[in-house]
């Protein structure tokens, strides 16, 4: 693949990593996984280009479902290559456990040293 086909790539990955998700999630309830039929549905009602829906697969299929569906994807890219270009371009979980930052601030048995709150 050349330098224009990897652009394609790149350029289809991040319009699929930033809509098809969010799609899919609200056209079939939020799940890890959705079926190859979903995802062939979401592709196609967000207009994405069909010919890097290897992209859709390998992000919300499981390895062996993956290998399945990619028999008859126009452009192949092995399972992890595609989820890691996937992941690459994947917007944050903005309300996530994991970036939602607590400052402690008002905690009973904080580290506060003041006369104002806290524990004694």
């Amino acid at each position: 693949m050349g330098w224009l086909g990897r652009w394609r790539l790149r350029r289809a990955a991040k319009h699929y990593a930033r809509r098809l998700g969010p799609a899919l999630g609200k056209a079939y309830g939020a799940s890890e996984a959705y079926t190859p039929a979903q995802i062939r549905a979401g592709v196609s009602k967000l207009a994405l280009n069909l010919e890097f829906i290897v992209l859709g697969y390998a992000a919300f299929l499981s390895e062996d479902e993956y290998a399945s569906a990619a028999r008859s994807v126009p452009i192949y890219i092995p399972y992890d290559e595609a989820r890691a270009l996937f992941a690459r371009f994947k917007p944050p979980d903005l309300f996530s456990a994991s970036s939602y930052y607590e400052s402690g601030i008002g905690m009973v048995g904080g580290a506060d040293h003041s006369d104002h709150g806290g524990s004694p």
